[in-house]
C-alpha cells in the first residue's frame, strides 16, 4: 500500500471507527465527515464501478422513501430553511452506504477498532461517575436539571448516544471472538454494564426502556451471548444499587425519575384536576405525558389536513401555532411531535407513514431469520452473530411506542443509519459466504 493509500486508509477508514467521537465533538464536525466520506465513497464506487452499491433493494426503498419526503416538503414549501432538511435528506442515506463501502474496502473491524472503543467508552463511562459523584465532570460542566450529561454539556443526550454506540461495541467484542470463546472474561460484561448504568443514571427513561428492549431482543434472538447477557444483568443490578448511596445530590436518584416521575405524568399527578379525578380511580390517564398528549392530539388535527402528503420535515412547527390546531388547555406546539411514527405521519402523511412501518416489519423479520440462521449453525458464525446484534440495534431506533427526537435532526439522524452502514455490510458479505 502506497503513502497516499495509507493516508486515505486512516482518514476514511478510521475515520469511521471514531466517528462516534465526531458526533460527540458537535453537529458542524459530524456534518463535515459525512461530506467527505460520502464524496471519497462515491468516486470510488463509481470508479470501481461497484454499482451494487446503489443498485439493491435497500437504495430502492430508501429512494421510495425519500421521495415522499421531497413531495411533501416541495407541496409544502414555507420557506427554504424549513424545507432544507427534507431537500437534502439523500445525504443520510449515502452516509449508510459510503460506511458500507468503507467496511468492506478496509475490513475495519479488528482489534484496533476494539480498543477505540474500550478506551473512548471507558472515557466516558468514567467523565460520567466522576459528575455523577461530584456535581462536575472533567471538563467543569455541571449537572443540569438533576440530570449527568458528561462531555455533551447542557445537551441531555448522553444516554441516547450510548445506547446507540452500545451494539457497535459488542459487534467489536464479537468480531474479535472476545465473546464467542469459551471463557467469558469479566472486563467485557464489566464494562458493558457499566455502559448500562450510564444509562440509568442519565435519567433517559426513554433510553432506559430501550437498553431493556434490546437485551431482551439479544437474549432470545442469540443463543451464544445468553451467558454474556446475563453477566451484564447481574453486574448492572450490582453497580446500580451500589453508585447511587454515593451521589453528589439527593435529587440524583435515578429511580425515582425513572418509576416514580412516569407514573405521576402518566397520571397527571401535580396538576390542577388531580384531586378532581383522582377521586374517580384515575379515568384521566396521559399517553407518557400531559405534555405528549398534547403534541400527539395536535399533531393528529395538522395530519387530518394534510393525510396523504403530510405538511413537510417542519410543518409541525410551522403549523402548531395556527389558531385552528390549538388545544383548549394545552396547545401541545413544538419543534416536533416527539414520537417518529407521529412525525412522520404528520411530516410525510400516509405514504411516508406506510414505508417507515413496513421498515419496521422488515427489520423484526430479519431478526427473527438471523435467530433461525444462527440456531442452525453449529459453531460461532462472528459475521452472522454480528448482523443479529446490528439488526437489534436498528430495531430499538425504530421503536414506535416510545417518545423520541426529531427524526430530521442531522445528529440523530447521522446515529440512526450509522448502524444500517454495518447491517449492510455483514448482510452482503453473509449472502456472498452463504451464495
Amino acid at each position: 500500500m502506497g503513502f497516499n493509500q495509507t493516508v486515505v486508509k486512516i482518514f476514511f477508514g478510521y475515520g469511521i471507527l471514531i466517528f462516534p467521537l465526531f458526533l460527540l465533538l458537535g453537529p458542524l464536525v459530524s456534518e463535515f465527515f459525512l461530506i467527505l466520506l460520502i464524496s471519497y465513497a462515491f468516486y470510488f464506487i463509481l470508479s470501481e464501478k461497484r454499482t451494487y452499491f446503489f443498485l439493491n433493494k435497500y437504495s430502492l426503498f430508501f429512494l421510495a422513501f425519500y421521495l415522499s419526503i421531497l413531495v411533501s416538503t416541495l407541496v409544502n414549501f414555507y420557506n427554504f430553511d424549513y424545507a432544507k432538511s427534507g431537500i437534502f435528506y439523500f445525504r443520510i442515506f449515502l452516509f449508510s452506504i459510503a460506511v458500507w463501502f468503507t467496511l468492506s474496502k478496509y475490513e475495519l473491524l479488528n482489534k484496533k477498532m476494539l480498543n477505540f472503543y474500550i478506551i473512548f467508552l471507558s472515557i466516558i463511562i468514567f467523565d460520567s461517575l466522576v459528575q455523577f459523584f461530584t456535581g462536575k465532570n472533567l471538563l467543569g460542566y455541571e449537572i443540569i436539571k438533576s440530570r449527568i450529561s458528561s462531555f455533551f454539556g447542557d445537551e441531555l443526550i448522553l444516554g441516547g448516544f450510548l445506547l446507540r454506540i452500545l451494539p457497535i461495541f459488542l459487534v467489536c467484542l464479537i468480531m474479535n471472538n472476545k465473546i464467542g470463546e469459551k471463557k467469558i472474561y469479566i472486563l467485557y460484561p464489566i464494562l458493558t454494564s457499566l455502559i448500562c448504568v450510564n444509562i440509568y443514571l442519565t435519567g433517559e427513561r426513554a433510553s432506559f426502556f430501550l437498553l431493556i428492549l434490546l437485551f431482551s431482543i439479544i437474549f432470545f434472538s442469540n443463543k451464544y451471548l445468553r451467558k454474556f447477557t446475563i453477566f451484564v444483568v447481574i453486574f448492572f443490578v450490582f453497580f446500580s444499587f451500589i453508585l447511587p448511596k454515593f451521589q453528589s445530590s439527593e435529587n440524583l436518584n435515578p429511580a425515582t425519575r425513572m418509576f416514580t416521575k412516569s407514573y405521576e405524568q402518566i397520571i397527571g399527578k401535580g396538576e390542577e384536576r388531580y384531586e378532581e379525578y383522582k377521586k374517580k380511580f384515575f379515568n384521566k390517564i396521559y399517553v407518557f405525558s400531559h405534555d405528549h398528549q398534547g403534541h400527539y392530539m395536535l399533531a393528529y388535527r395538522i395530519f387530518i389536513d394534510s393525510p396523504i402528503l403530510g405538511t413537510g420535515p417542519k410543518g409541525f412547527r410551522y403549523l402548531c401555532r395556527n389558531k385552528i390546531y390549538i388545544l383548549k388547555n394545552n396547545d401541545g406546539c413544538s419543534t416536533h411531535p416527539h414520537n417518529t411514527f407521529v412525525q412522520i405521519l404528520t411530516s410525510n402523511g400516509v405514504i411516508g407513514f406506510t414505508l417507515l412501518i413496513i421498515s419496521f416489519l422488515y427489520i423484526l423479520i430479519e431478526i427473527f431469520k438471523s435467530r433461525k440462521k444462527i440456531d442452525h449453525q453449529n459453531k460461532f458464525d462472528k459475521f452472522l452473530i454480528s448482523e443479529n446484534i446490528i439488526l437489534c440495534g436498528i430495531f430499538i431506533n425504530l421503536w414506535p411506542l416510545i417518545p423520541s427526537g426529531n427524526f430530521f435532526n442531522n445528529w440523530l439522524s447521522m446515529m440512526y443509519f450509522y448502524p444500517v452502514g454495518f447491517y449492510l455490510y455483514f448482510k452482503f458479505r453473509n449472502e456472498k459466504k452463504i451464495s
